[in-house]
């Protein structure tokens, strides 16, 4: 029973790690549903020229805004996943190798007292894609970053 309670523990801790580097899926869709929903409305008062009053415009925006939420939040939503490794420094190697051909690069600066490696891409290419945040454990490591992201740099890994 103690075990269990342990297993349980480090469970309820690796999400909530996972949960620090960035938002998870009902905080981006929100937000995409939000801005969309808005845009959309606007858009469709002013190019239709149909009047707020009429509730065209505000179906069309709820119908976008709920596709482009759940795109969003899908695709854009912040996903961490654990690997475990024989070799940290070969693991290390391959890594950085695999996110230098993705466009990332190590930020030596960013580096906090935890110990999570942050990589990023240029400051343009960065505004679509968001940070890699890399925490080696003793056997293992946990890569954090956007879910689309994050499964290309898994797919990656495995070949």
């Amino acid at each position: 029973m103690c075990q269990r309670k342990i297993m349980l523990a480090d469970t309820v801790q690796k999400e909530r790690n996972s949960m620090e580097y960035g938002p998870g899926f009902v905080s981006t869709f929100l937000y995409y549903f939000v801005t969309t929903t808005l845009v959309a409305t606007i858009v469709a008062s002013k190019g239709l020229g149909l009047g707020v009053s009429t509730g065209i415009p505000q179906q069309l925006g709820l119908l976008l805004g709920l596709f482009a939420g759940t795109l969003g939040g899908y695709l854009n939503r912040t996903v961490s996943t654990s690997v475990d490794f024989k070799n940290k420094k070969e693991f290390k190697k391959t890594l950085e190798s695999v996110l230098d051909d993705m466009g990332y690069s190590h930020v030596q600066e960013e580096e906090d007292d935890d110990g999570v490696l942050v990589y990023k891409r240029s400051p343009i290419r960065q505004l679509l894609s968001g940070k890699v945040f890399v925490k080696f454990e003793e056997n293992d490591v946990t890569i954090a970053s956007r879910s689309i992201h994050l499964r290309g740099l898994r797919r990656r890994l495995k070949t």
